[in-house]
């Protein structure tokens, strides 16, 4: 049968025990001061800790401030006690440093005058909190760092984008008289040219300006879409003949290529509410891109299909495509990889990132899959009704 031991108030001491040995055997730290701040009692933890106690001061250094569990204490306390220098400002030291460890002290008083001192190790939490400051510092500093070289890289994208933008502004008037004059000549205005190759040199010289025309527009728009200043124009817009007028336009590039171009529209989709311009100008790049990539033979197809609520175009080719892992880089401003038909058709990489803004503009999105030697397929998905869009821009 087990013995049922029944405790009150009173005092309890099984018989046999050695208190001194218990006393001893308790980890922390414990002494008791009498009244006169004299050593009464100590267990082998306290004499270890502190070999030499001076009783007259120990513990009224110690107990300077209010004697409570919650003292609200400083550090810089603790390690003038440990040198037996006074304490400031009045308050019980925070931790005490010996050669064995931190301690933070505790102190009850006694009805008797007398005070126990109980100390807690504190040396774990001490080097956790070290620790914790040394990680804290090293990640501030990191951090600070960091924002550093975000700071340079906007000041540096800022500065890039500015000079491009000065710089696109000042091509436009002499590119202007380029065009002006080489359509004149190419139209024989003033009369026919007497050496066919001027008029083959002419019409070489209208392309090139208009090319450079349209990089130049492209770099603007980008600094337009980077300030948030382009402004969509957004309206009702026949899907369809937009695409179909696209497809005209590079129709010539496609015949000399021999690449085939079919459209193909699912789910009775009819109309838009988008910026119409825009809209040519995205399909435009798909296509110049998908030209620019697929070989003779090759084939493009136009989809027009619904994605949930939004509209969804995709442009895919047979061409020589591109490794999952460089789409990111490829949609990135001036992103260009290496490769046999890159260095043939060496463009200046902002058709694809510019596409990608504006669809993100109209409240849409870009995506692209490819796959090396299996073609690529861009899907740009349009909100019904970018009206929405433009406003919360």
């Amino acid at each position: 049968m087990p013995t049922v031991v029944r405790l009150d108030q009173k005092r309890y001491l099984a018989s046999g025990v050695d208190l001194k040995e218990l006393f001893d055997q308790i980890p922390q730290p414990i002494a008791y001061f009498d009244a006169n701040n004299r050593l009464g009692a100590c267990n082998l933890s306290f004499r270890d800790a502190f070999p030499v106690v001076i009783e007259s001061e120990f513990l009224k250094r110690a107990s300077i401030g209010p004697a409570s569990n919650h003292s609200n204490v400083s550090y810089g306390a603790l390690a003038r006690l440990g040198r037996n220098e006074p304490a400031q400002n009045g308050t019980l030291p925070a931790t005490l440093s010996t050669a064995r460890g931190d301690f933070a002290p505790h102190t009850h008083k006694f009805p008797d005058g007398g005070t126990l001192l109980v100390l807690r190790d504190v040396s774990d939490q001490q080097r956790k909190e070290e620790d914790y400051q040394r990680q804290i510092a090293v990640l501030k500093a990191e951090l600070a760092q960091a924002q550093h070289a975000r700071a340079d890289a906007v000041d540096t994208a800022r500065i890039r984008k500015d000079f491009l933008t000065a710089t696109s502004h000042e091509l436009r008037t002499p590119l202007n008289a380029i065009l002006g004059f080489s359509e004149i000549l190419t139209g024989e205005m003033f009369g026919p040219m007497q050496n066919e190759r001027y008029l083959e040199y002419a019409k070489i010289i209208h392309q090139s300006g208009n090319h450079v025309l349209s990089l130049i527009n492209d770099l603007l728009d980008l600094s337009k879409l980077d300030a948030g200043k382009l402004e969509l124009c957004v309206e009702p817009v026949q899907v369809l003949k937009v695409i179909i007028d696209c497809v005209r336009s590079v129709e010539p590039q496609a015949t000399r290529e021999q690449v085939g171009i079919s459209i193909q529209v699912y789910d009775g989709i009819d109309q838009l509410c988008v910026d119409s311009k825009r809209l040519h100008q995205m399909l435009l790049n798909l296509l110049s891109n998908a030209l620019k990539f697929t070989p003779s033979g090759g084939e493009i197809t136009i989809e027009v299909f619904r994605r949930g609520q939004d509209v969804a175009i995709s442009v895919s080719d047979t061409g020589i495509g591109i490794r999952a892992e460089d789409i990111p880089k490829v949609l990135e401003p001036f992103g260009q990889i290496d490769g046999p038909m890159a260095q043939k058709h060496k463009g200046t990489g902002l058709g694809l990132p510019l596409t990608k803004e504006l669809a993100e503009l109209h409240g849409g999105s870009l995506t692209m899959e490819s796959n090396v030697d299996s073609g690529t397929t861009v899907t740009i998905t349009l909100p019904p009704d970018a009206s929405a869009a433009t406003t919360s821009h």
